[in-house]
Formats: structure tokens, sequence, C-alpha cells
């Protein structure tokens, strides 16, 4: 089984809010302030404890490159939503021992991008957080969420350890992770796992807690084996068949 989880400013100073959604840029990373507490360069830090009003939305107005062994983004408090808005968030130099997107916060949500080359791509360790139209590449960990979850429409791809890798009572839904150095996808407790297409992995197909459901999945040539543990509700199609374990 999976191991469990590990715990924008204009140029002149704070990031303005535009239509109410705070821009993020790597001119802006630079010059820090993106909110109280931003110190300039990475990590930016969102904590949004003395805005008026919660929850608060980000975006990226261009794409974020790291070149240290730092996270990139640390989102300090709940309630958080981080649009990547298309652009993506490398490491100049992978692997880098850092973060792309670092939470412990619960109700965060992350959508619309890359992460590339970290040691974790995404990494949200809060309760109810979203993953969603994401794609997590050459990380070590591509896309790790806490409990009470929903993980849809992402691909992880080429990570050295799992694909995605998420706590319990999560749905996991419309995902693709292939060529990954761990298992595909790794669930704890009381997930739903529906519509995804698993390939090429090292380790399982799916790598789940025994009262976890699955259904509708593709799941093939896998090296350690398409799926451990779970409950198929049918309808999926291992190694060319339908019969899954």
């Amino acid at each position: 089984m999976c191991g469990l989880l590990a715990a924008v400013p204009s140029l002149t100073g704070r990031a303005q809010a535009v239509d109410g959604v705070i821009e993020i840029n790597q001119v802006r990373a630079s010059a820090g302030g993106i909110t109280p507490g931003d110190a300039p360069g990475f990590p930016i830090t969102i904590s949004t404890g003395t805005f008026a009003s919660d929850p608060m939305v980000f975006r990226l107005t261009g794409p974020l490159v790291n070149s240290t062994t730092s996270d990139v983004i640390q989102i300090l408090s709940p309630h958080v939503t981080l649009d990547l808005n298309g652009f993506m968030i490398t490491c100049a130099v992978p692997p880098c021992d850092g973060n792309g997107i670092l939470s412990g916060e619960d109700d965060i949500t992350i959508i619309n991008g890359t992460v590339r080359g970290f040691s974790q791509g995404v990494d949200l360790a809060g309760a109810g957080c979203h993953i969603e139209n994401m794609r997590g590449i050459g990380n070590g960990v591509g896309l790790r969420s806490g409990n009470d979850c929903i993980v849809r429409n992402c691909s992880a791809s080429g990570n050295s350890n799992d694909g995605i890798r998420v706590g319990a009572g999560c749905t996991v839904s419309g995902n693709t992770a292939d060529d990954n150095g761990g298992d595909g996808i790794c669930t704890h407790e009381r997930c739903t796992l529906t519509g995804n297409t698993v390939h090429g992995n090292t380790g399982y197909g799916f790598d789940l807690s025994t009262d976890a459901g699955y259904s509708q999945n593709v799941i093939s040539s896998n090296t350690a084996g398409t799926v451990l543990n779970g409950v198929s509700a049918g309808l999926n199609v291992c190694n060319g068949v339908a019969t899954c374990p």
C-alpha cells in the first residue's frame, strides 16, 4: 500500500485583484508581496487571513520556473483556489527537492495546468481538496491529495513514484496515469474510482484499500499487476479482458 501523506504583486507591491482574482507570474514572484508576508522569490506564500473576504482566487498569468530547491507555491490558508490558467510550473534543472504546489490546509482547489520536475508536483495534505485538469509530469509523486478529495480529469506521467496518490473517502475519476515508477493510482479507505485509464506503471495499476470501489476503468501492462485490493463494481477492462481482480 502506498505511503501516508506527508504533511501576486504589481511591479510596485502587492498583487492587484482583477475581477476578484489575484494574478501571479514570475515577475511578481520575484518582487514579493503577492499576499501580506510573502517574501521576494520562491516560495510564493499565499495567506488570505488579512483580506476582507474568503475564499480567495489566484490565477497564473505566465509560467513559473524555479531553479532552487524550495517549493514554488505554498498555500497557508484554507478555501483557496489556484487556477494555473494553462501554464506550467517547472523545475529548471530537475529533479528539485521542493514541491510545485504545497498545502496542508483544507478546501484547496488546484486547476488547469502542469507541474513538472519536483519532489511532489501537487501535494495537498488537507481535507476536502480538489485537483482538476492538472498534469503531473516527471515528478517524484505526480499529484497527491488528502482525505475527502476529488481528483478529476488529470494526467500523471513519467513520475518516479506514484502517479496519483490520495487519502480516504476520495473520488478519483477520468484520470490517466501512465509510465510512472510506482503505482498508477493509489488510494486509502472508502474511495471511488471511475473512468480512469492506467497503463505501463512499474507498480500496480490500482493500489487500493480493501473497501475502495472501482468501475469503468481500463488498466493494462502494469508490472506489479492490475489491481491490488479494492472491490470491482463491474465494467472494468484489465489487460484487454473484462475480468479484473
